[in-house]
């Protein structure tokens, strides 16, 4: 698994505009799918137990986690404008890192995707639950897993319709959240308790870093995880219309209104509810908007933060459906997983991927109160790995693009190559302290084994590959 000179040897790939795949995503469409594949249950669900771990001192781990991921989809988004392809960032680490390196991240790539499904599905079902306390866990899982699977099948025009509505019903949502939150905070509008603005940013409570700095590190593999998502970019590229425009358009969209969005919602959160009585199993921001006099408002915004959830899952399986689809045709995945209906959907890959939900279901059966949990802290960790190949690629793949294809390298990653050294260097030391985090360390191991089993099983069916294949 030795990185590979770039340009000195290239393994034959498949043309890289897949004729097959409908080019119908314009750039509003991508924004909204790529705000869809990141704003999910990490921001809405996985943010309480974030402030929980670290407490107000959250704020500057999310602003890192907003830096950090500028960083990464411009990495991505710089080699899709310049070759895209169904299968993202994979094809790029195939011709500079080789095929070893291709199928650990690919399939990492996939069980990640996979696990994102889970811990959305799961995410979804806790917030049906405020209303219906007495339906089974794994009844919900099992409903709304039915639906987004049926999403999936319809065209890719159809499908970025559908998912367009749903990321802008919940981005519009949490800038409307933003505000609500910062009336209360000036008293514009009534509060059931009274909060000065920002006292409670470092009040009462412990000050900024109540946990020490031994309990808010370990958080920041949550944190990263909520900006997970990115991928979609990537995944997309070969569905979009006018790529040298449109993706650098999406990607420019997407920065500001995560940045905006994210940081202003843990601002109100931090200071309408303290950070003591966060948790994982009801939303921060259902915590939140219970502080207002205004009827129903908690109930409307647990409606919407269910759309979003979903939303993200939507997104995470279209994503996982292409890298699985890209895997097929590369031959380290079964062929019949690479192949196109009449309408250029891979439908044999998203059955694939739908079945692994059952394993989904079977843990909202068994482990009601800890799945989330346990799922959120696994995702995160293989979600980062990820992240890691992406910059990891784009660092040997922008010499690649200089010596070969100069035209083509139009829209570049800031600072390279050490904004890559930065990135990697935020996401390491995440990961090293993410099982030292209270009840995070089950996710963990799930992570590393996950990563284990899939150089284990390279190291298997290598010997199988044809020679060029190898190497």
């Amino acid at each position: 698994m030795g990185i590979k000179t770039p340009g000195r040897r290239r393994t034959r790939t498949r043309s890289p505009h897949h004729q097959a795949f409908q080019r119908d995503l314009t750039s509003s469409t991508l924004t909204l799918l790529t705000i869809g594949g990141i704003m999910g249950s990490g921001l809405f669900m996985a943010s309480g137990l974030a402030i929980r771990h670290a407490g107000p001192i959250v704020l500057a781990m999310y602003a890192l986690g907003a830096l950090v991921m500028v960083f990464e989809i411009r990495a991505l988004a710089e080699m899709s404008v310049a070759t895209p392809h169904p299968g993202s960032f994979l094809v790029y680490t195939r011709q500079v890192l080789g095929p070893g390196w291709t199928f650990v991240a690919g399939w990492i790539f996939w069980f990640s995707s996979v696990l994102t499904m889970s811990s959305e599905v799961t995410a979804a079902a806790l917030l049906s639950r405020l209303w219906y306390p007495g339906v089974p866990l794994w009844l919900w899982s099992l409903g709304y897993s039915a639906l987004i699977i049926a999403v999936n099948f319809v065209s890719v025009r159809g499908f970025g319709a559908i998912e367009g509505v749903m990321a802008g019903i919940k981005t519009l949502a949490v800038l409307a959240f933003v505000a609500f939150g910062l009336l209360m905070l000036f008293h514009v509008l009534p509060a059931r308790h009274a909060v000065p603005p920002l006292a409670a940013l470092g009040s009462g409570t412990g000050g900024w870093l109540p946990t020490g700095w031994h309990g808010a590190a370990p958080a920041m593999i949550l944190v990263l995880f909520s900006f997970a998502g990115t991928g979609v970019i990537g995944m997309a590229a070969a569905e979009t219309k006018k790529v040298q425009t449109t993706i650098p358009q999406s990607v420019r969209a997407t920065v500001v209104l995560v940045t905006v969005m994210f940081l202003g919602s843990i601002f109100v959160i931090l200071n309408l509810v303290p950070w003591t009585a966060e948790s994982g199993s009801v939303s921060p921001f259902i915590l939140a908007l219970r502080q207002s006099p205004v009827p129903y408002v908690s109930t409307i915004m647990n409606l919407v933060l269910l759309f979003a959830v979903l939303s993200t899952m939507n997104a995470a399986l279209y994503s996982n459906v292409r890298v699985l689809y890209s895997l097929a045709q590369q031959g380290e995945a079964p062929k019949l997983l690479g192949q196109l209906n009449p309408k250029g959907l891979p439908t044999r890959a998203i059955w694939t991927s739908a079945a692994l939900l059952a394993l989904t279901i079977v843990l909202a059966y068994v482990l009601p109160k800890k799945a989330y949990s346990y799922l959120v802290t696994a995702t995160g960790f293989q979600a980062m790995f990820i992240w890691l190949m992406v910059l990891l690629t784009e660092r040997f793949y922008r010499p690649y693009l200089q010596e070969h294809h100069p035209d083509k390298l139009t829209y570049k990653l800031w600072g390279y190559p050490f904004t890559n050294y930065f990135v990697m260097a935020v996401v390491l030391a995440a990961m090293a302290l993410s099982p030292f985090a209270q009840g995070e360390l089950v996710g963990a191991i799930v992570g590393v084994g996950g990563i284990a089993a899939a150089l284990i099983v390279w190291f298997v069916v290598r010997s199988r590959l044809p020679s060029q294949q190898r190497t």
